[in-house]
């Protein structure tokens, strides 16, 4: 696997903080963060970065020198850990105006390096269909509770189209909720790929709404990361 999209549906938050604990933890193999959502963006504010300079002004780029933009080229770097970011415009209207979505799905392939894609929530759009369709896999993000396992399930048939779809249930704070995470994922039909942490402290840092602790690496949220990031790093076959 070298591409991922991860999404979250109605009431779920928290996507683009889990693509950032990837990113933050990738400090040995580069991984490269698209952030792609249909309703607006937040890394860019986040992290203070120039809006002039996110994936809708690089696809406008690359149709005006004949579309020969390195995506893995034209990222920020280095950002957290070793990754490299391109991050959306905080207008949902600029992304959706760019065709963003479309047109990375287009470019996925093409890209040299293992990829995390921010889609953000689900909206059902074409755009957002194509870029699914595109990755290698789908991650949808939930918390184990009714409200968003039936948003899930109300979203269920048209995710399955987009090809494999792997979830990933938001653990509550304490004890791991392992019953919790396989009954949500036995409810929806769709394999648990990896109960992730409720750690807050974590998740305000990775925000910008906190100091990093000094341990952070060893947190929770970013262990969580770290085995995410992984899974999308090409098994090397000897020669």
């Amino acid at each position: 696997m070298s591409s991922a999209a991860v999404v979250s549906v109605a009431g779920a938050p928290g996507v683009t903080t889990l693509a950032c604990a990837a990113a933050a933890a990738s400090d040995e193999r580069p991984l490269l963060v698209v952030e792609a959502p249909s309703s607006g963006a937040a890394i860019a504010a986040r992290w203070r970065l120039d809006i002039r300079d996110t994936v809708a002004t690089t696809a406008r780029l690359a149709m005006d020198v004949a579309d020969s933009v390195d995506l893995w080229a034209a990222a920020h770097h280095p950002w957290l850990g070793m990754s490299r970011l391109i991050p959306a415009h905080p207008s949902s209207v600029v992304t959706r105006q760019a065709q963003v979505a479309r047109w990375l799905a287009d470019r996925l392939a093409s890209v040299p390096g293992p990829v995390l894609i921010d889609a953000g929530r689900v909206d059902g759009s074409a755009e957002q269909f194509d870029l699914l369709t595109a990755a290698d896999a789908v991650w949808v993000l939930v918390d184990p509770i009714v409200e968003q396992v039936i948003a899930a399930r109300a979203v269920g048939d048209w995710l399955n189209r987009t090809g494999p779809v792997e979830l990933l249930v938001r653990e509550p704070a304490g004890e791991p909720a392992r019953n919790s995470s396989n009954a949500v994922a036995s409810t929806l039909g769709w394999p648990l790929l990896a109960a992730v942490p409720s750690d807050v402290q974590s998740a305000r840092a990775l925000c910008g709404l906190s100091p990093a602790r000094r341990n952070l690496a060893r947190a929770p949220l970013l262990r969580a990361g770290r085995w995410l990031a992984d899974r999308l790093m090409p098994v090397e076959v000897p020669a």
